[in-house]
């Protein structure tokens, strides 16, 4: 739904106006001399003028007393209106007939009905639905529309951050209904309810989104920079230490602008790697980072710094090493043997087997015959001699539902995103494993939702270590969301023979679709078909407007082991 042509034109008048009088008194952009200049510039600088309003909104006060547009009353009366404004971060989460809804970052979240000004939201932000935006809504004549500025990030939410959304939605019809008009007759806020905007209210009721929607930015960022400027190596380095970064609790994230993050990333992968050196290719001086990004010299220096402290990177890390620029990391094959310190890629190969096992080394010389740097960056390499081979099964459905898949020696922590990508789960919860009696997981996530919960941190204990070297099969507990219980019976079958050719993690089969997140575990998966099956259903609509359509018997082993070898995504 848009405004009528005679709104929107009386709109773009009213906002024009009092914008160029907020310029005029602060002076943001210069030599603007009228409204209609001002609805000239790029929408880069009236975002710098809407937002010095939004510091200084006693500002609308003063331009109805003052009306320097010479403005009729009724217009001056729509103007003051906007004293209910709402200003900050907004999911665009769904297009109904008469509005755009768009949900508040904040808790508790909020669903207001848009309406669009001249162009239809579709035009504006394509079709793709939900997007992160930071806008300002406004009062108009009964309706809500936004300002006609929109700064938002082009970027793509998971599942389940979706999922997250929908539950945020339905709390927020339940609470307040979707809400079409300000203020809010029903729980107005402390703005809505003043006749003099205040700054300090205004800016408080602004709140940032949480990290998985922060980390989805800076991986963007990140991402765009790397492609445009860099290589795939940068680009997957800058996820794998945005992601350890937002593993943090509290997270470091949370402080600060994504752009600033991002520089602060990209320098850092670059710092470890020599970057600024012009002898290295790629070749980049850091400043350049600073500018393409828009932030400050001193900003990117001082977030580059400020990761290196929180996670003890030194120079040449081999935990941020460039895969391509591995073999002349000195550090990368640097071991002590017997109080000896040897470059081990002149040891025997047992020692070699022994150290990659450990994860001390990133492969096997004496096996691996690596041909270009691209070679390293997509893992194909000579494999180990070993491979394991699991059977998941997810206990409790019926059918079952399972895979079986055959990995490279690798820690718990490795294996435990190859069950992941393999069922199709999405990775928003806390996991755990338990072999033999033994909890193994990451201490750092658990334990700060765990009291006195102690655990064998499963990001430096190795398959082989706790598998028979002999091959005999065994069983063990992988439970992933504690709140739904989803437990899976891994059942290890043994070291198939290496396949020449074949890429490992790979997934060789496996049975029906993984169940959606946070559908309430067993029991809640089985009443969600039941809903789903049934159009006469009282949830039917409910479940397939949160769900979309979902086939419970779709899946393909070829899709499961392209996602295994991708990988996670950023967040998880």
């Amino acid at each position: 739904m848009l405004l009528s042509q005679n709104e929107a034109e009386l709109f773009f008048k009213l906002h024009r106006s009092l914008m160029h009088f907020v310029n005029q008194r602060l002076g943001v952009v210069s030599d603007v001399d009228s409204p209609e200049e001002f609805a000239s510039l790029s929408p880069e600088v009236r975002l710098k003028v809407r937002d010095a309003f939004l510091d200084n909104c006693e500002l609308l006060q003063t331009f109805v007393e003052e009306n320097p547009a010479r403005l009729s009353k009724k217009e001056l009366d729509i103007v003051f209106s906007w004293r209910h404004m709402v200003s900050g971060q907004f999911y665009a989460f769904r297009q109904l007939k008469n509005y755009m809804v768009f949900l508040s970052s904040g808790e508790p979240s909020v669903a207001y009905g848009v309406v669009a000004l001249s162009e239809p939201f579709e035009s504006v932000i394509g079709s793709r639905v939900p997007q992160l935006f930071e806008t300002v809504l406004l009062p108009f004549q009964d309706k809500i529309v936004y300002d006609g500025l929109l700064s938002g990030y082009n970027i793509h939410f998971g599942g389940g951050i979706k999922q997250t959304l929908n539950n945020s939605y339905r709390e927020a019809k339940e609470r307040l209904g979707i809400v079409a008009s300000l203020p809010i007759e029903s729980s107005p806020t402390p703005i809505a309810k003043s006749t003099t905007p205040r700054k300090s209210k205004k800016r408080a009721s602004k709140k940032s989104p949480d990290v998985k929607d922060v980390v989805q930015i800076i991986v963007q960022l990140t991402d765009e920079f790397c492609h445009d400027h860099l290589n795939d190596e940068y680009a997957e380095l800058c996820r794998k230490l945005v992601d350890k970064l937002s593993r943090k609790r509290p997270s470091p994230l949370l402080r600060g602008k994504p752009k600033s993050w991002a520089s602060g990333v990209i320098r850092t992968i670059g710092w470890v790697n020599f970057l600024d050196d012009p002898a290295t290719q790629p070749h980049l001086p850091f400043t350049f980072i600073d500018q393409v990004l828009g932030v400050g010299q001193s900003t990117g220096q001082g977030k580059s710094r400020e990761i290196r402290r929180l996670l003890k990177i030194s120079t040449c890390d081999t935990d941020w090493t460039l895969p391509s620029r591995m073999d002349d990391n000195p550090l990368a094959w640097l071991l002590e043997v017997d109080g000896f310190v040897l470059d081990v890629r002149h040891a025997p190969k047992e020692i070699q087997e022994i150290a990659f096992q450990k994860g001390l080394i990133p492969y096997i010389p004496a096996v691996a015959e690596i041909n270009t740097a691209v070679n390293v960056v997509n893992a194909e390499v000579a494999p180990p001699n070993r491979i394991f081979q699991f059977k998941i099964n997810l206990n409790g459905t019926v059918p079952a539902i399972w895979r079986r898949i055959q990995v490279q020696d690798c820690t718990l922590d490795k294996l435990h995103e190859d069950i992941q990508t393999a069922m199709g789960w999405t990775n928003s919860h806390l996991h755990q494993f338990e072999i033999g009696g033994v909890r193994y997981g990451d201490p750092e996530l658990l334990d700060d939702d765990f009291m006195d919960c102690e655990c064998v941190d499963s990001n430096i204990t190795n398959i082989s270590e706790i598998l028979p070297h002999d091959g005999t099969p065994m069983r063990f507990l992988y439970e992933y969301d504690f709140g739904d219980g989803w437990e899976h019976e891994v059942l290890f079958e043994g070291c198939p023979p290496v396949e020449p050719g074949l890429k490992y993690p790979t997934c060789v089969e496996g049975q029906r679709a993984c169940p959606p997140e946070d559908v309430g575990g067993v029991w809640g998966y089985a009443e969600f078909l039941e809903a789903l099956a049934d159009p006469d259903h009282e949830q039917h609509d409910e479940m397939l407007d949160w769900s979309g359509p979902f086939d419970p018997d779709a899946f393909d082993a070829e899709q499961a082991s392209q996602q295994m070898r991708q990988g996670l995504p950023a967040w998880h």
